[in-house]
């Protein structure tokens, strides 16, 4: 078996995600570049509600309906969007009047501050969130956010007027469900996607109770979710509506953010929506198509450190990524292409490092170096085959240069997903 590396999720030791800038604030997966379409796919309805509300970047892109309900889970977004919803001019006047310009120092004075005022909590909310490395409120600082203006008040104006009538709600997502669920009622569905690590609940979140939920509903129900986990396959066997569609990954234009270009996820409801409403999700840049509910596996191949030394002031680490002819740790092997063809495209669209599949340190590592082994050769005292992916890096972290040192990273790390496909009869397949 080969592994078909068609859609490589994630490279060099970074988990992608996906991060969009969108109405008030930002959120994982968000939909701001689609929310259009995807109202257009809704069914009439007299109330709308998104229990997992987020940024409610499709809410934002609608036409107003008679009775309308937002949720979250977490407190602190439905709480920022009351706020939101009773800023008045002189409330807008005072958040005008704060910093929003992009500062280490500040964002982290804020982070520890406990706000007094109403006013002092949005501002801290909106500041770290749109300064917060990945937009997810942590403690980390953006580096590349230093010294830019946010023009986040007024999108807060912009935004306020079509909150004034929207029940919002924080909590479970089914108490807010079942309060609304009627014929009538359309719902739009974007909870944590399990399998990925954006941290916002996907751990906790139970994939067999949520789909017992969407089968019990009488309302119309769309949904947008990740490939990964147990529920895009379950949600097939049901015999509900499921389509795949790709996006583009707006972090990508984020500066110092690598990542791959294009997000993949399902599209599911208990509706079918008209070819004509499809027609109008579908473009140049996202795609759409049906699909069979089969897993795509998730890998993590890792090669060795070559050589890790100091230049002068600079300190060097030079390692394999990708050995073609070489079986892996889930029995896979790959061809020269398929490794030329991965190299090339994490030059082209991702960029991206981190620790551990986990921790993003693009700030902390410099990719200096990226090349195929052009012919057998010997570096140090390591055999390296030809057609391997090398990859060269400059270390500008203290403690991370000491580990390396210590020995607690002995490798780069490639991880995504792929689908299995049989190998040609006669070609010698496992």
């Amino acid at each position: 078996m080969r592994a078909a590396i068609d859609r490589l999720g994630a490279l060099a030791g970074l988990d992608t995600r996906e991060e969009v800038e969108k109405t008030i604030w930002s959120s994982p997966a968000g939909k701001r570049r689609i929310a259009k379409r995807l109202a257009g796919l809704l069914p009439s309805h007299r109330t709308y509600v998104e229990p997992f509300a987020g940024s409610a970047a499709v809410l934002f892109a609608k036409e107003p309906a008679a009775i309308e309900a937002i949720n979250d889970f977490d407190a602190d977004i439905a709480k920022a969007y009351r706020l939101i919803q009773k800023a008045d001019d002189a409330f807008l006047a005072k958040l005008r009047s704060r910093s929003w310009k992009g500062d280490k120092t500040t964002f982290l004075k804020l982070y520890d501050a406990d706000p007094a005022s109403d006013v002092d909590w949005l501002y801290k909310f909106l500041y770290v969130t749109h300064f917060s490395y990945g937009k997810l409120r942590g403690r980390s600082f953006s580096p590349v956010a230093q010294g830019v203006e946010a023009s986040t008040v007024e999108r807060v104006a912009q935004h306020a007027p079509r909150l004034k009538r929207v029940k919002v709600y924080d909590g479970d997502y089914e108490k807010v469900v079942r309060k609304y669920d009627a014929k009538d009622t359309a719902f739009f569905l974007d909870p944590p996607y399990a399998g990925y690590d954006a941290n916002v609940g996907e751990k906790r979140f139970d994939e067999a109770r949520f789909l017992k939920v969407l089968k019990d509903l009488r309302g119309k129900w769309l949904l947008t979710y990740g490939i990964r986990g147990t529920l895009p396959k379950a949600l097939v066997e049901a015999g509900f509506t499921v389509k795949r569609i790709r996006t583009p990954r707006t972090i990508r234009s984020m500066r110092g953010v690598g990542g791959s270009s294009v997000l993949t996820q399902i599209l599911a409801s208990n509706y079918e929506p008209t070819a004509k409403a499809f027609d109008g999700l579908s473009s140049d840049d996202v795609q759409i198509d049906t699909w069979d509910g089969q897993p795509e596996d998730e890998f993590r191949i890792t090669g060795r450190v070559l050589k890790a030394e100091e230049r002068g002031e600079q300190r060097f680490v030079l390692g394999v990524v990708l050995e073609p002819e070489t079986v892996d740790a889930q029995e896979d092997i790959y061809s020269a292409e398929e490794v030329r063809k991965v190299a090339h495209r994490f030059l082209e669209e991702f960029r991206g490092l981190g620790l551990m599949h986990q921790v993003p340190v693009n700030g902390q590592v410099k990719i200096v170096e990226s090349y195929l082994a052009l012919d057998d050769m010997r570096i140090g005292e390591e055999d390296v085959k030809k057609g391997t992916w090398l990859l060269g890096v400059h270390v500008l972290s203290d403690a991370l240069w000491a580990k390396i040192k210590a020995g607690d990273f002995t490798g780069f790390s490639i991880g995504g997903s792929a689908r299995r496909v049989p190998e040609p009869a006669g070609e010698g397949a496992a």
